[in-house]
């Protein structure tokens, strides 16, 4: 047993002790409940007074321990940080989802400002409600369903850690309810639509930078050709094709393209159009900044061109992106 410090004052057969921090003149009272230890302060700083105040804690979490109830709590945004450390270590070991970025961006964003300084022990059902109100002033929208669901999961997530480390009980775990608007689907491209982009994208490749500015808009064209003669989904599936999903192959006198995705509906093989095969046969030294960019930043930055011209249309200029 480790030797005790002279100004340590002990309790109850040693079940209870108390001493002081350095620069602190409130005596901290620590004892053991289930096996854990537990620190807390008397906030206060005559000896006597710290004794009787130290034995109304002990008593009080004994009774917490035997209701059920959480013997250590911790403020919300303690938890959120160690959530997002666990979620960040995982990305770094190729172990984590995707979606972990967005949970610590709403994280950071929303619920450690609003809850930060709350003992998540001490979160209701209300509370939420109101947050919902907040977050919906702070966003300056209603948001939709499936940003809600982002939201929940991220807020699970720290409940989830709360729980697994005695901070909370699972039954103390608030509702968390979607009554988020329905997502609209965006209409599709119309064939006169479709034409004029492809028409009008050389003219506005040409008016890009040099170097990696034009190179971007020499790719962001082969990525709507790709995605419009295979089917292939925005967004995943797109994002994980690499050159070796990709098999050139002869067959009766005819040449295919096929293509292995993986996306959200799991792994399947497709046939492309032969608009695809001219997108790698038409300029051939695109493929040099193509296998140079697709797999780094810039291929995020295409991914969000793409997604500007698919939201705003295309104008008689270009495609409205100024990349």
């Amino acid at each position: 047993m480790p030797k005790l410090s002279t100004q340590t004052v002990t309790l109850l057969d040693g079940d209870l002790r108390l001493f002081k921090r350095d620069r602190s003149r409130a005596w901290q009272a620590t004892f053991k409940i289930d096996g854990r230890w537990v620190r807390v302060s008397t906030k206060c700083r005559q000896l006597d007074d710290a004794k009787k105040r130290a034995r109304e804690l002990y008593v009080e979490y004994q009774v917490r321990q035997k209701n059920g109830l959480p013997v250590i709590s911790k403020r919300f945004a303690d938890v959120a940080a160690v959530t997002i450390a666990q979620m960040d270590k995982q990305l770094e070991a190729g172990a984590g989802k995707k979606s972990y970025r967005d949970y610590k961006i709403v994280l950071e964003r929303y619920f450690i400002p609003y809850f930060g300084d709350r003992f998540i022990t001490s979160i209701t059902y209300e509370d939420l409600q109101q947050f919902g109100k907040w977050r919906e002033h702070k966003m300056g929208h209603d948001p939709r369903a499936s940003t809600l669901n982002t939201h929940n999961s991220a807020l699970n997530r720290v409940f989830d850690e709360a729980v697994a480390r005695g901070y909370m009980n699972r039954t103390h775990v608030p509702v968390l309810i979607n009554k988020g608007r329905d997502s609209e689907r965006r209409p599709d491209f119309r064939r006169e639509e479709y034409r004029k982009m492809i028409a009008t994208l050389p003219n506005w490749i040409d008016k890009g930078r040099e170097s990696k500015s034009r190179d971007m808009r020499h790719l962001l064209r082969d990525y709507i050709l790709i995605l419009a003669n295979t089917g292939i989904r925005h967004g995943t599936e797109a994002q994980n094709l690499r050159w070796k999903h990709i098999h050139l192959f002869h067959e009766d006198g005819l040449t295919y393209l096929e293509m292995h995705v993986n996306g959200k509906t799991g792994p399947r093989d497709l046939m492309c159009r032969i608009g695809v095969i001219k997108a790698f046969r038409e300029k051939p030294e695109s493929q040099l900044f193509v296998k140079r960019l697709i797999s780094g930043p810039a291929r995020a930055d295409c991914i969000s061109l793409y997604s500007s011209i698919c939201i705003r249309g295309v104008s008689s200029a270009g495609p409205s992106a100024t990349a």
